[in-house]
């Protein structure tokens, strides 16, 4: 009986502390990022995890993808950190890619303002690129392998050698 009455004490205790402290929403501190955390969030992203993300998805599925990103980059990172920021993150390194992109076509007077690079620039081109075009295939490329070509190739010869075109 007295361990019950030892919890309400203490249970009295931590509901009045609660109440007589004004409760200050906490700020948290500004996450560093460095350039081993934007790779290591590229590449979960956009490269192990990008199935989980692409298609049409609802909130739920999506909610859930970020969350598996989440906890696989704390786990091979060693940092606490949100899903929020994960997302707030990839959506600004978007944003600053294509605004540099979009500064690289630039003519006039915005010619004499040189572009500055992050430190992480080959990242974004290497993970986001160009994608522009159908996807992230540019316009005329071509979106078969050379394999897939030269089966191609072999079914025309045959179709052709059973169909002589008429003369």
């Amino acid at each position: 009986m007295s361990s019950d009455a030892e919890f309400d004490e203490a249970n009295a205790l931590s509901t009045a502390e609660k109440t007589a402290a004004p409760s200050t929403p906490t700020k948290r501190k500004r996450f560093v990022w460095s350039e081993g955390m934007i790779e290591c969030l590229l590449s979960l992203r956009l490269g192990a995890m990008a199935s989980s993300f692409n298609g049409s998805r609802s909130v739920a599925q999506l909610s859930a993808a970020w969350e598996r990103l989440r906890l696989k980059f704390a786990l091979v990172q060693a940092v606490q950190i949100e899903t929020a920021q994960l997302k707030n993150k990839y959506q600004a390194l978007k944003k600053e890619f294509s605004t540099i992109k979009l500064a690289e076509s630039d003519t006039g007077n915005k010619t004499n303002e040189p572009i500055v690079y992050p430190a992480y620039w080959d990242l974004l081109v290497q993970y986001i690129g160009d994608k522009s075009g159908l996807g992230s295939v540019n316009f005329g490329q071509s979106v078969h392998s050379d394999r897939t070509k030269s089966r191609r190739r072999a079914s025309r010869c045959r179709i052709q050698r059973c169909f002589p075109a008429a003369s």
